[in-house]
């Protein structure tokens, strides 16, 4: 997808928008960029299809940050000084990062997921002609628009009302506490996996607990990328806490997790898919909707052993379900995340940049982890987590 023609798309939603008469609420989030050539005949989901619905629904087509950052870190020869205006590197199909990589740092926030056989039938209610949701099928945005969107939306109000949204119900619930168990989508962006996003999963957290869970996932993520981790191992045999503890009732292999509906075409790239995954926790840390950060001190190193440059340690880890999306999006844009505005290279594109450099090397996780902890170092005065004041849901 070239960069005009992704334009003209953000444009077309836009506009959409307008004629709609949509409130400001009414674009609290925004729909994924769009798909590289490769992944809409690997994956059979159309751009047209995408931008089709975005429009429909009132929707922003994301810009491709995630994936502009992605290209700058595995080579793309934009130079840093350029970034404010040269954007050769914005799209999934310039061609330094493999195809594979790219759907996995697009995997965080369209993870495929499956619907029980009651699941969906409020969505098939409300849009009447039909059935809203395939039951039978892996639900993707593209192939079951209807029901992602309505899905998405119902997780949000479940957020809303303050129920937990989980995958496993503890042996032991806290007295008073509201559960429910739901898909891959809702877990991932208002329920307990948010840390695939570096957020907290609830308001009034402990940031050392999100630390371990994020720290957690990238372990794993990074032990499937460099096949310490057998793409056949059940999550629940995964001898990492965060992974035992959210997915010990799921019975799903990794394959299940990262490519499920596309074994048969997708399955012997997994290491690049969870390599993909792991830039996208580690680029969305930078985000000020994800995580609050001190600012970085020049010249600041991890540690007399580990000479790479500190970023800002984190004060806050937000949530999600008590933001306003719309707050929340404007700090995900190019412009925030590259630091092409303030003309230096951003934390989030060092950070990726090491992290190709240890993906290149086939570092195991022994050597990628003082790192990690080092991204993900707290501050002295970090605190509990929440919407975070400029975020927060008015």
């Amino acid at each position: 997808m070239n960069i005009r023609a992704y334009h003209a798309a953000v444009i077309l939603a836009a506009i959409a928008i307008i004629v709609a008469g949509a409130s400001r609420s009414a674009y609290g989030f925004q729909i994924a960029p769009l798909s590289s050539v490769w992944e809409e005949k690997l994956t059979k989901e159309p751009t047209s299809n995408r931008a089709r619905i975005a429009g429909r629904l009132g929707r922003l087509i994301k810009g491709p940050v995630h994936e502009e950052l992605t290209q700058l870190a595995m080579g793309c020869t934009t130079a840093d000084e350029e970034l404010p205006t040269n954007t050769d590197c914005a799209t999934a199909d310039a061609g330094f990062a493999t195809q594979f990589i790219n759907y996995g740092v697009r995997w965080n926030d369209l993870p495929p997921f499956s619907l029980g056989p009651n699941q969906g039938n409020k969505c098939n209610k409300i849009f009447g002609s039909g059935k809203a949701c395939n039951v039978s099928q892996t639900v993707r945005f593209s192939t079951q628009p209807d029901c992602w969107y309505c899905m998405f939306n119902a997780a949000e109000k479940i957020a809303a009302s303050g129920r937990k949204i989980v995958g496993c119900l503890p042996a032991v619930r806290e007295k008073g506490s509201r559960m429910i168990t739901a898909h891959l989508l809702a877990r991932s962006h208002y329920g307990d996996l948010q840390f695939l996003h570096a957020m907290a999963p609830e308001d009034n957290l402990d940031p050392a607990l999100t630390q371990s869970d994020i720290l957690g996932w990238l372990e794993f993520a990074w032990k499937v990328a460099t096949r310490e981790i057998p793409r056949d191992t059940l999550l629940r045999d995964v001898r990492i806490p965060v992974m035992k503890d959210r997915f010990h009732c799921s019975g799903w292999s990794v394959a299940d997790l990262y490519v499920q509906g596309r074994q048969d075409t997708m399955l012997r790239f997994i290491h690049d898919i969870a390599f993909g995954s792991v830039l996208h926790t580690v680029q969305d840390s930078f985000a000020e909707g994800h995580a609050e950060r001190e600012l970085s001190r020049s010249g600041e190193q991890c540690s007399a052993t580990l000479p790479l440059p500190r970023p800002g340690r984190i004060r806050e880890f937000h949530s999600y379900a008590g933001q306003d999306g719309h707050r929340h999006d404007t700090k995900d844009l190019r412009e925030a995340m590259t630091g092409a505005v303030a003309g230096r290279v951003s934390d989030a594109i060092d950070a990726s940049r090491q992290l190709a450099t240890y993906y290149g090397g086939r570092s195991k996780w022994a050597e990628v982890e003082p790192y990690m902890q080092c991204l993900f170092a707290l501050s002295s005065e970090s605190r509990r987590s929440s919407a975070g004041d400029q975020f927060r849901r008015r």
